[in-house]
């Protein structure tokens, strides 16, 4: 049990810094002292941040001791212990914070903090991904790329293969050679540990390339002194990964960080190393900022060639099965709140509009629903979320989402593709509309690619890959809707037509109108695009 005064610093370190602290467990080892501190789960990241100064000065309150380290760990308070304020309404209760913490601290998952409980999203199974077979999975931000990958490891570490997760964004700044040398170094140490105390030759000619491969300096290792090892170390590698005796999965998450001339050298030196062996590299990188091959110098790896590609991009061509499945994961964190049901704190228009606003991503539709619960919380003794708040949070999510086009690309990039956006969206919204068509034959206009880029960060969505024009044989369309942030304000025009969802399908109604949304079954829906506006890509590309 943990002395009182050491407690009680603790405590009061947190309070001040407006972190209330849950439950604190002392764990006792050789040499050392190890503070748990339960906190709320949406308080963790901000505790964390506290640790060295809290290790600094309970140290100092007993220097002759064992030092101390200190961790955090999500904890909830018992609802039973907690009693809300008499004037709050079912929004307001304990076990709807509860699942507003539990919604921010776990909608993006890592290898620290997989997913609260994986749900398989039909597009891709485990048993695909768990194929012998080099994959690059790609998708954009949000859409389950690590949640898939980290639920394969983990089933991988269940069957008692060797799985290494690394994440790009630790070795953006370094040139591919230095980036092979830091991920061929993790690979062979995992592959020695596994063989435990071994003393074979084959696990120690391992270790050898091993401690070659930590000689060679991050900043001095050359194209040449990693070429010179590779025929060695592939050697090494195929002595112990064969298969029916071990196998490895080697996980890159988030390779699109890296600069795109290193890519295809990476994946070279990577597939180079395991060539011939029993080991498999999976790759989650967004498509469009990823570069796996190169033709030129026949460098990296090519897909369908060398490698399988699994493709999670989100698109709203099927909203009813796109509903179905965001439900399902959101059901996991209404359940592990306590909370009886989702229909108990969100209406079904709500619902369905977080579908639209969140274009279908799991993280956005999660984190809006969050954000949908606060605003409505802004309205006396609220008792469910509504279609407006969810809009309200789709306007505030705006500049989430630009933040992120700014960390994924550079900043001329960034500039161009801010101005695509506006100029596409006054266009569309000026036609009357929040949703438009593209011409197919356009495809490979430098204003698609700017188009593309906008789907791929959230900014427009999907909804019709192919949409024949009824005029004209062999002319088709690739039709988009508008991310619901582009027209969420509330001062938004008049006779705007606007898709929605209702039941899993769509409708359509216009802004300014009273009556029922017109209902877009059978043919109506594809009858309904064709009206939209037609976009002119040059008007993407203008300064």
């Amino acid at each position: 049990m943990i002395e009182t005064s050491h407690s009680e610093l603790v405590t009061s370190a947190l309070h001040e810094a407006g972190i209330d602290v849950i439950d604190i467990d002392l764990r006792e080892f050789p040499g050392e002292r190890w503070l748990i501190v339960m906190v709320p789960e949406g308080s963790v990241m901000a505790a964390q941040s506290l640790a060295g100064p809290l290790e600094r000065r309970l140290n100092e309150s007993a220097p002759d001791e064992a030092p101390f380290a200190v961790t955090f760990r999500p904890g909830s308070v018992p609802p039973d212990q907690v009693k809300p304020p008499a004037d709050v309404g079912p929004l307001g209760q304990p076990l709807v914070t509860q699942l507003i913490e539990l919604l921010e601290a776990r909608s993006r998952t890592s290898d620290a903090l997989p997913s609260l409980n994986y749900v398989e999203d039909p597009r891709a199974s485990l048993g695909a991904v768990a194929a012998s077979r080099h994959q690059l999975v790609y998708g954009r931000r949000g859409v389950g790329k690590t949640a898939l990958l980290l639920e394969a490891k983990r089933i991988a570490e269940k069957s008692g293969h060797v799985a290494v997760w690394l994440n790009a964004q630790s070795m953006r700044r370094l040139n591919p050679v230095a980036a092979f040398r830091v991920t061929a170094e993790i690979v062979v140490r995992a592959l020695v540990q596994h063989s435990g105390s071994s003393e074979s030759d084959i696990v120690t000619r391992l270790a050898r390339e091993g401690e070659a491969l930590e000689k060679l300096q991050s900043d001095s290792g050359t194209p040449y002194e990693i070429d010179s090892r590779l025929p060695a170390l592939n050697l090494a590698l195929r002595s112990i990964l064969r298969q029916g005796v071990v196998r490895l999965y080697l996980y890159l998450d988030d390779f699109y960080l890296l600069p795109l001339s290193s890519q295809p050298i990476l994946l070279d030196y990577i597939a180079a190393m395991l060539r011939d062996c029993d080991g498999w590299m999976k790759i989650a990188s967004i498509e469009r900022l990823t570069r796996s091959f190169e033709p030129s110098s026949h460098t990296g790896i090519e897909i369908p060639h060398d490698a399988s590609k699994i493709d999670l991009d989100v698109t709203l061509e099927s909203p009813g099965a796109a509903q179905r499945f965001l439900e399902s994961v959101l059901g996991n964190y209404i359940q592990a709140a306590g909370i009886r049901s989702l229909s108990a704190i969100a209406k079904p228009e709500a619902l369905a509009r977080l579908v639209i606003a969140s274009g279908g991503v799991p993280r956005d539709y999660l984190n809006l629903f969050a954000s949908s619960i606060v605003f409505a919380r802004q309205r006396p003794r609220a008792r469910e979320v509504g279609r407006e708040d969810v809009q309200k949070a789709a306007g505030d999510a705006a500049r989430s989402k630009k933040r992120d086009l700014e960390q994924d690309v550079s900043s001329n990039d960034a500039d161009a593709l801010l101005g695509a956006l506006e100029r596409l969206s006054a266009f569309v919204k000026a036609e009357g509309f929040t949703y438009f068509r593209v011409n197919m034959s356009d495809k490979g206009h430098p204003g698609y690619e700017l188009l593309s880029r906008l789907a791929n960060l959230r900014f427009v969505h999907l909804v019709q890959a192919s949409l024949s024009d009824q005029h004209r044989a062999g002319v088709k369309y690739e039709a988009y809707v508008l991310d619901l942030s582009e027209y969420a304000d509330v001062r938004i025009k008049r006779s705007l037509s606007i898709l929605d969802l209702e039941g899993g399908e769509w409708t359509r109604r216009q802004t300014g109108r009273r009556g029922k949304p017109e209902r877009l079954t059978g043919t109506k829906f594809r009858d309904a695009l064709r009206q939209s506006p037609l976009v002119d890509l040059d008007a993407l590309t203008q300064p």
